[in-house]
């Protein structure tokens, strides 16, 4: 027999599951709408546009239209209420300016958060929820049709980000502001945030931006020539080209605090005054500068004094300002000695790591180093930035499989203490390898690191791709699988510089690749935008198997496709980027590859000969930075083809380049370089100078300075280097370097075309 008590327990456990089904309706297909959405009469601009968005996507998706009205009318029978309304007690709690609280007191709906940015959140979470909307670009949303858009009648929900910093830098997020705050990211280093997706949190102000600012502060072109000690030393002399200022100079400091000063006057109220290296490795090693250095184990140590004294005078006039710094690449190392004062923040840069796998898996040396700097930083401020790398820059569009390492690394960064994440990826264009995945992965993870991955990346590709989803998919996995086996060794990382020849993916896997995508425009072809994303996904793919095909060197026939099926495939890359209209290429050399294509595909491309083992490549195929104020294409009676490259006297920087990502070399082999080159010599001097350097290790490899004296005239062959190439490396050329008076030697340099030999 069951007692009377047992009974009484049953039936409340039954009431209890009843009540945790039951429904708050929000609006239903085909009845008039009976509820209305509730904002503050005074409220901000993101409450309103809160309330908008929620009024409009649960229009799309039941086709009802919900009233929106202010607390100053009578509350309706039904609401949503947005944000402190006067009709609101319960509490959001503790969740910041971004965190927000669903909260369900049938018949009402709350929406609580801050007013900044917490309501617009917690709307969207709502739509994303409850409505199932998806924003997975700013060109691609899923919105179902829903007979009725309903919550849970017992909901109660609160979220708080993991950063409070969440900047995604890729192209979509930042043309598009609507896009950005649908998917909860809410920082612009360098862009203004209208007040209405919750204005600039995290604004870098005076001009001072997030990183490399020192040259704005103590420009060399105003103090070098009167005063060279201001400047790094290297070598025993000072350094004016690709410097670092002289953090130990008393002048120094009084210069840039003043600056500093004046900037923060001009453009109060920031967060962030980004006072920080220049972009090389060129830091002082003067005696007073090395001595700082070498007390603190680390070239962080003079960076570091130096921004504390600056953050004191900060302080006494703008208590609230705070000055971010880079430690990046030579100042990573935190110093043993010295602490950060409590207004000076570091934004700490993972560039050198593998991201074939997360920062903590990886053998490779840099990513362990990377672990324990992290450490060091965080127990020095409470503030910790990172700057963190999700894409190839030196090819946007190739494949780069970093999609496992991404959420593994945001779970160290916060667990480290970081407040504050800056995630660059390609920010010149669409649809780079997986650009649109990664950006919608890393603003959930940067919300939330521990989503699950693979629920993530079901609900990404059947959404993105639609009916094309399995063929993309599969190729998807298939990358990652061979990156991350040949990553497990420590000598093979998947670098952020890797150029066109990674090995862990074959000439076989990239045409399996092509096979996959190709299949995938097939099965999602009845379907216009998902069959535009997978055309503009394979652009990934097929842009390797071009890069690696059209050598312009080759002494290898590796990658090697027939010249017909290059025209084909040139032509398909430039009918897609007409397509897409607004697609950049990779930083800085978007016309010359294009430029190649065109080429290609007309079949005026002729890929420099290989006779006797020797190949020469023309002056055309060197980039020139800078035209018309570096030099310019010329013609030239002189030259063998009648046109060289003319580099003017007015400058000596390395203006004239080849990338060794444009050969296709045998492994293991030694090559000379050599360069035809000719000079009108007007002084005794430096007629030019050439080398090839490696931008991963950030060293050179070796380079030729002829003299005037030893320049005769007319066109001669310059032996540069004989070595093993890298694909990191490229070939720089540039005038003379100036003499004592400030003037060049020679009147101009042509360049008429290189050569590279395999030396036995």
């Amino acid at each position: 027999m069951v007692s009377m008590w047992r009974l009484a327990c049953l039936s409340l456990c039954a009431a209890v599951a009843v009540s945790a089904r039951a429904e708050l309706v929000l609006a239903e297909r085909g009845q008039a709408a009976d509820r209305a959405i509730v904002v503050p009469e005074e409220t901000a601009e993101s409450v309103r546009y809160a309330a908008e968005e929620l009024r409009d996507f649960t229009e799309k998706t039941v086709g009802v239209r919900l009233p929106i009205v202010t607390d100053a009318d009578p509350l309706p029978p039904k609401a949503i209420l947005l944000g402190q309304t006067r009709y609101t007690r319960d509490s959001a709690g503790d969740v910041g300016t971004d965190g927000f609280r669903l909260l369900a007191r049938p018949p009402h709906l709350f929406v609580m958060g801050s007013p900044e940015r917490g309501v617009l959140y917690g709307a969207y979470e709502l739509l994303e929820r409850y409505a199932g909307c998806r924003w997975y670009a700013s060109w691609h949303a899923v919105v179902p049709k829903l007979e009725r858009l309903a919550v849970p009648a017992a909901l109660d929900v609160t979220e708080k980000p993991a950063f409070v910093m969440r900047e995604p830098h890729w192209y979509d997020v930042l043309k598009h502001p609507d896009f950005a705050a649908r998917l909860r990211v809410n920082a612009r280093s360098w862009c203004r945030t209208e007040a209405k997706y919750g204005g600039e949190p995290c604004r870098f102000g005076g001009g001072l931006d997030i990183c490399h600012t020192f040259e704005k502060l103590l420009p060399t072109k105003e103090f070098f020539d009167t005063h060279p000690e201001y400047f790094s030393m290297m070598g025993g002399r000072r350094v004016k080209e690709k410097t670092q200022p002289c953090l130990t100079n008393p002048d120094v400091l009084r210069i840039v605090t003043e600056r500093v000063l004046e900037r923060i006057r001009k453009d109060p109220g920031a967060r962030f005054y980004g006072v920080s290296q220049n972009d090389n490795t060129k830091g002082c090693t003067c005696p007073e500068c090395k001595a700082v250095d070498d007390e603190e184990g680390s070239r962080a140590g003079t960076l570091v004094r130096f921004l504390n004294a600056l953050g004191e005078a900060v302080e006494k006039e703008f208590p609230d300002a705070v000055i971010e710094t880079l430690a990046y690449q030579y100042t990573r190392r935190p110093p043993k000695k010295t602490r950060l004062r409590h207004n000076v923040v570091p934004c700490l840069c993972t560039i050198e790591c593998d991201f074939a796998q997360p920062i903590g898996r990886s053998p490779y040396r840099h990513n362990i180093d990377f672990l324990s700097d992290i450490k060091g930083w965080s127990a020095q401020t409470d503030g910790l930035l990172v700057w963190d790398y999700t894409t190839d820059f030196s090819h946007f569009p190739l494949p780069f499989a970093n999609v496992r390492s991404l959420q593994g690394n945001l779970r160290l960064f916060r667990a480290n203490g970081a407040r504050y994440v800056y995630e660059e990826g390609d920010h010149k264009g669409r649809h780079a390898d997986f650009g649109e995945l990664k950006t919608w992965l890393l603003a959930k993870w940067m919300w939330n690191p521990d989503l699950p991955e693979a629920e993530l990346l079901d609900d990404f590709f059947a959404g993105y791709y639609g009916a094309g989803a399995p063929f993309v998919r599969r190729y998807f996995e298939e990358l990652h699988r061979r990156q991350g086996a040949w990553s497990a060794s420590a000598e093979n990382p998947l670098l952020v510089f890797d150029g066109t020849e990674n090995p862990a993916l074959t000439d076989r896997f990239l045409a399996q690749a092509a096979e996959c995508w190709a299949q995938a425009a097939k099965a999602a072809r009845d379907d216009p935008a998902c069959s535009y994303n997978v055309r503009m996904g394979s652009f990934s793919v097929d842009y390797a198997r071009i890069a690696r095909s059209a050598k312009l060197v080759r002494f290898t026939e590796a990658g090697a496709l027939s010249p017909e099926e290059n025209r084909a495939l040139a032509q398909s890359l430039l009918d897609r980027m007409a397509e897409a209209g607004d697609i950049r290429l990779s930083l800085g050399s978007d016309a010359v590859r294009v430029k190649r294509w065109r080429a290609i595909a007309d079949g005026s491309y002729r890929p420099a000969p290989v006779a006797e083992g020797r190949a020469e490549v023309e002056e055309c195929y060197l980039g020139l930075s800078n035209p018309g104020r570096h030099g310019e294409f010329v013609i030239d009676p002189l030259a063998e083809d009648g046109r060289a490259l003319k580099l003017f006297n007015t400058h000596f920087e390395w203006c004239a380049t080849f990338g060794m990502d444009n050969c296709a070399f045998r492994p293991g082999v030694r090559y000379a370089l050599s360069v035809r080159a000719r000079a009108e010599v007007i002084a005794d001097g430096e007629a030019f100078w050439a080398g090839v350097y490696d931008k991963v290790e950030e060293r050179g490899r070796g380079g030729i300075e002829p003299r005037t004296k030893d320049v005769p005239d007319g066109y001669r062959w310059y032996d540069i280097i004989t070595w093993e190439p890298k694909r990191s490396e490229y070939l720089w050329i540039g005038p003379g370097r100036f003499g004592k008076d400030g003037r060049s030697a020679v009147r101009a340099v042509w360049i008429d075309k290189i050569a590279f030999r395999p030396v036995p």
